[in-house]
């Protein structure tokens, strides 16, 4: 397992979506209005009221939505989510002006994987809603996952023009936007995102960070060294900071120090488990399977529904020779994961390279071959790996 460095493990979870909040979803009122926006290229609208029919299937939608939130087994969670996405379906087919059940339907479809349709959901709420910036944000992070970097920067920047009043806001979507620019290798362009969210929204410890990573991709540490002095002076206790630190401190072959920041990072705030997972995957990649798994079971008894930890949990037990626990991990995770999604595939090409290179099956890797091809997402990295083991099988 390559180490996979992140800030955020669930690129959704920063934004703003409305199924974070207290009622699960978007919901609409009998004469819903659209927030107020002084700025930027998008009027507000006033929306016609609500169908009845179609009310009452979207409250089915959210009962269900509800309940698959509460359900701890999976078999049971799946069912409710299918029944919420069949309500909120109906309601849209019933009365297609209402944005808050294509919005609560493109957030399943994220969860899904299905980043397709979850882009065409987002489409239909804002071309009812164009000012909804939860839905415009979400699809930005839609189209990035499906490998469509322009349409996201595209939706990024106009949610930032939309923004412009509201620092928080404006700085959630800079952070995201310069990391799609960063990882895009786009750097001058991430750099003038950030410097002009600075100039105009004030400093802020997040993209203090967001500059320096951008600077470690540039392989300047020691400006990435002097703005994250400027982001601790402005919030000490972000541990997005020292996760940074650490991952500087790799880069230049201080790998101790980098785990005393990840630990720092973890200490600073118990459920900021990027940088222990991060720390794991230093430890993997070092070939230490018995230090990777006691801080990846850390990782997972905190937050059993982080599947990147236990796919890489899985990988530690391969490596100490646990075949059978290791397989076991990712079946599981197969079963729960989403049916499109990146994660889902990660175990499924797990499973098979086990089962080529440790198990020597050749049979039963072929087959998993193939069915990693069928199921997992199309803008999976490991297609052509895949595709070529499959002809040193003879397939």
């Amino acid at each position: 397992m390559s180490s996979r460095f992140v800030v955020a493990q669930a690129a959704l979870v920063a934004v703003a979506l409305a199924l974070s909040g207290p009622g699960c979803g978007a919901k609409p009122q009998q004469e819903v209005e659209a927030p107020e926006v002084e700025t930027g290229p998008v009027e507000p609208v006033k929306l016609p009221p609500v169908s009845p029919q179609a009310m009452a299937a979207f409250e089915d939608g959210m009962r269900w939505l509800r309940a698959s939130r509460k359900s701890k087994r999976a078999k049971a969670r799946r069912q409710a989510v299918d029944k919420a996405i069949a309500g909120f379906r109906e309601a849209v087919a019933i009365d297609a002006n209402l944005w808050e059940a294509w919005h609560n339907l493109g957030v399943i479809l994220v969860a899904d994987g299905d980043d397709e349709a979850a882009v065409e959901a987002f489409s239909n709420a804002l071309a009812v809603n164009p000012a909804h910036l939860d839905s415009l944000v979400a699809r930005a992070e839609a189209h990035r996952r499906a490998g469509r970097d322009g349409d996201a920067r595209a939706d990024y920047e106009r949610a930032l023009e939309q923004q412009s009043d509201d620092n928080a806001s404006r700085r959630n979507a800079t952070a995201r936007l310069a990391s799609l620019l960063r990882e895009s290798r786009a750097y001058d362009d991430a750099i003038a995102v950030i410097r002009e969210t600075l100039r105009t929204s004030g400093a802020s410890a997040e993209v203090y960070v967001e500059l320096a990573l951008v600077y470690m991709a540039q392989e300047k540490r020691n400006l990435a060294d002097l703005v994250l002095g400027k982001a601790a002076e402005i919030d000490a206790k972000v541990p997005a900071i020292y996760n940074a630190y650490a991952l500087l401190a790799l880069a230049r072959g201080h790998s101790q120090q980098a785990f005393e920041y990840f630990d720092q990072a973890t200490s600073l705030d118990p459920d900021y488990l990027d940088a222990r997972f991060n720390k794991a995957s230093v430890l993997l990649d070092a070939g230490d399977y018995p230090r990777a798994r006691a801080e990846l079971e850390a990782v997972v008894a905190q937050n059993p529904e982080d599947m990147n930890a236990r796919i890489a949990l899985g990988v530690a037990h391969r490596g100490q020779g646990e075949y059978d626990r290791a397989q076991s991990i990712w079946e599981t995770v197969i079963q729960e994961a989403p049916r499109r999604s990146r994660v889902r595939g990660d175990a499924l090409f797990n499973v098979a390279v086990l089962k080529m290179n440790f198990l020597e099956d050749e049979a039963g890797a072929g087959v998993a071959f193939e069915r990693f091809l069928q199921e997992a997402p199309r803008n999976h990295p490991s297609r052509a790996l895949a595709e070529q083991k499959k002809k040193e099988l003879g397939l």
